[in-house]
């Protein structure tokens, strides 16, 4: 059973919006009710255990008693949540009024923050690892693994991990963004890593969750490819995504511990004597290296790219993933 997130709000519409946003956001890991008076979230929690309690500062003065066992989180109508101030409880607060997605990352790494919170894991179901990798260049990987990405999120919640060096389409897809897959590595490496630590480091691109690429690629070369594969794992064990999808981009001959976590590895095939050739010593060096069986894993793919669409692609239209030749063939791909 999911534990559960109270929203406690007069404004009723604004609460039961919010709840609606993160039951849809499965990965989140809470059922979330809401509240627009006291009495009504007292009733509730004589019958359920209220693990995280959302509540407008202006209620929060009348809830002594009521916020036992929870972890208390403040939503503020005033814009100046990190001024300092006092504020009920000691606890932290969220700015109310922005998109719903950075609330909830907000929230997560409030609760991930707390002593002795987010160490639970999350409830999995069957998650999937597919890979999107090829020893060729420009030939279609990322937007591969995004267009696979949206395919799949209408299946399940899915995240999309990108191992590439530099930003490239995710410059205009997070431009917003304040963390990234660094971010994620840098806790697991200071042992700090859990399944909230991670959501708040996630964003949503149309259906799909996604961790933005890291800054420098400094910061994936800190981390031992057996380590890398082994956060990977616990992403897919305890986060509850039905799909995580790796887009090794650039990632070299360090990808093969993280190709054997893989069901499946997407691998687009550019038509060329150059690929080919690439291709085919990309081969000799999983038998050199003992890793042949990887080849049984291997779907070599002819996307059929719409060059009208070239530009859209790279400007992160979210249109052009979620329809079209290319989505019709990545949602068959199995």
């Amino acid at each position: 059973m999911r534990r559960v997130m109270a929203i406690l709000d007069p404004d009723a519409e604004y609460g039961k919006r919010l709840a609606a946003f993160f039951n849809e956001q499965g990965s989140i890991g809470f059922r979330a009710t809401s509240f627009s008076d006291l009495s009504s979230l007292q009733e509730f929690r004589r019958t359920a255990h209220v693990e995280i309690l959302l509540i407008t500062e202006e209620l929060a003065a009348e809830a002594h008693g009521m916020t036992e066992g929870s972890k208390v989180i403040l939503l503020s109508s005033d814009g100046f949540v990190s001024s300092g101030e006092k504020k009920p409880f000691g606890a932290p607060a969220v700015f109310k009024f922005q998109p719903a997605d950075r609330i909830a990352r907000e929230i997560m790494k409030a609760y991930a923050d707390d002593e002795g919170c987010g160490t639970e894991r999350a409830k999995a179901g069957q998650c999937e690892i597919l890979g999107v990798y090829s020893p060729v260049n420009r030939c279609g990987k990322t937007t591969l693994a995004l267009t696979l990405g949206f395919a799949r999120a209408s299946r399940g919640k899915t995240l999309l991990l990108t191992l590439e060096e530099f930003a490239g389409i995710f410059g205009s897809i997070s431009r917003e963004a304040e963390s990234d897959l660094s971010d994620v590595v840098y806790c697991f490496l200071q042992g700090n890593y859990s399944w909230s630590r991670l959501k708040s480091h996630v964003y949503s691109f149309g259906p799909l969750d996604y961790i933005p690429p890291v800054r420098c690629m400094e910061d994936v070369s800190q981390i031992s490819s057996e380590d890398m594969a082994h956060l990977i794992r616990r992403i897919a064990e305890e986060s509850g995504y039905s799909t995580v999808i790796i887009d090794f981009g650039s990632f070299g001959r360090r990808a093969l511990e993280l190709l054997d976590i893989c069901g499946r590895i997407f691998m687009p095939a550019a038509e060329d004597p150059a690929s080919e050739l690439k291709r085919a010593s990309f081969y000799e060096y999983l038998e050199k290296a003992g890793k042949e069986e990887l080849k049984d894993k291997i779907v070599r793919c002819r996307l059929p790219w719409e060059k009208e669409k070239e530009h859209d692609y790279a400007a992160g239209l979210i249109s052009v993933f979620e329809s079209g030749a290319l989505y019709e063939y990545a949602a068959g791909l199995h």
